[in-house]
């Protein structure tokens, strides 16, 4: 029997098994990772809940975690040389897994290639070799992967939320295009959220106003640290109202909605972006149809509205530097973290079904510990 790695495994809704798969040989073209850590995000709640249902990603048995980081245990000469590191190196390792020559791909959008494979979430734990995601000790890293050089000195916990720093370049700078002078509202105050703050405040925005709920609060406070000028309880305050006194009835250059599964910040996005202004929707909303919505309000005001999913090459090369600008305030938002065997407890943490401490934000599983 060779090396053998530690994985959870989802076998179903809320039920995880821990297994060891053998530890597979590599090629010229692959690798091996012997994973440091994997962030959490909303995402890995739902996939553990089995709220997933009717999407690419109701999959299971699986390994789940797809913010994935650690060092290279094994590659291949052809893989060195095409990403461009060696063994010991320690990198991020993103959720997609491309296969560079469909439509999408070819257009810079791998999270939607129509190869469909991915890590942590695109790929039953069924399949050769096994090791498809992060809540394990070693990843298998496939000739397709995108991989990138981390820095060794940045701590554990603040380079686990790589993934979701990506997310927010993308979806609030090269997607939503923040830049010099402008007026932001951020519906809802996540790690996605907070991040987008300091994506926000680097890119020179003049306000930055974050939305959420009384639940919210200690989140909204440390979204006051990170830089935002102003907060909105929408639960006690009309956040309409609000933002249009903020911006002083002009209306923001650009809403970006990382909430979830509420519609309301959607349609309020509406009324509070000035015209000629963008909503860019990231929070999925669990298939919930929309009720309120006037149309017209978009082509009156020529409203540019774009629906994001994941990052790109180009938002996880200017997250690492990001994350390494920020990193003392950056440290504020990791909370947690479990070790591989812990799994379920992280996810329930994460779901806000047990309060462990303190408020969590940010959690990581810890897959050295």
């Amino acid at each position: 029997m060779g090396e053998q790695a530690h994985a959870a495994v989802l076998i179903g809704p809320r039920q995880f098994e821990f297994r060891d798969f053998l530890i597979p040989e590599i090629t010229e073209d692959d690798g091996l990772l012997r994973v440091e850590a994997a962030g959490l995000c909303g995402t890995d709640y739902e996939q553990f809940g089995g709220h997933l249902k009717n999407t690419p990603w109701d999959i299971r048995p699986i390994i789940p975690g797809h913010e994935i980081q650690g060092w290279i245990e094994k590659i291949g000469a052809n893989a060195s040389r095409r990403w461009r590191v060696k063994e010991g190196d320690r990198v991020i390792v993103e959720a997609s897994i491309p296969c560079g020559k469909c439509y999408q791909c070819q257009n810079g959008r791998a999270v939607l290639c129509s190869a469909g494979m991915g890590y942590g979430l695109r790929i039953s734990s069924e399949r050769p070799p096994h090791l498809w995601g992060g809540y394990a000790t070693h990843m298998y890293l496939h000739p397709q992967a995108n991989v990138h050089r981390a820095p060794d000195s940045m701590r554990r916990d603040v380079l686990s939320l790589c993934n979701p720093m990506s997310n927010a370049v993308r979806w609030g700078y090269e997607r939503g295009g923040i830049g010099m002078g402008d007026a932001v509202l951020i519906c809802g105050p996540g790690q996605r959220g907070l991040l987008a703050v300091v994506v926000a405040k680097a890119a020179g925005a003049k306000l930055i106003i974050v939305t959420g709920t009384s639940q919210d609060r200690f989140r909204l406070e440390q979204a006051k640290l990170l830089g935002a000028h102003a907060t909105i309880v929408v639960d006690e305050e009309d956040p309409i109202a609000r933002a249009k006194d903020l911006t002083g009835n002009f209306g923001v250059d650009v809403v970006l909605d990382v909430s979830a599964g509420s519609i309301e910040p959607l349609v309020q996005a509406v009324e509070i972006v000035r015209p000629g202004g963008r909503i860019i929707l990231a929070g999925l909303k669990n298939r919930r149809t929309l009720e309120g919505l006037v149309a017209d309000k978009l082509i009156l005001k020529e409203i540019t509205l774009e629906g994001v999913l994941s990052s790109s090459w180009s938002a996880f090369d200017q997250a690492i530097p990001l994350l390494g600008r920020y990193e003392k305030e950056l440290a504020q938002l990791c909370t947690h973290a479990y070790s591989i065997d812990n799994s379920e407890k992280a996810l329930r943490v994460l779901g806000r079904e047990i309060i462990d401490g303190h408020e969590a934000i940010h959690i990581h599983i810890d897959c050295v510990s």
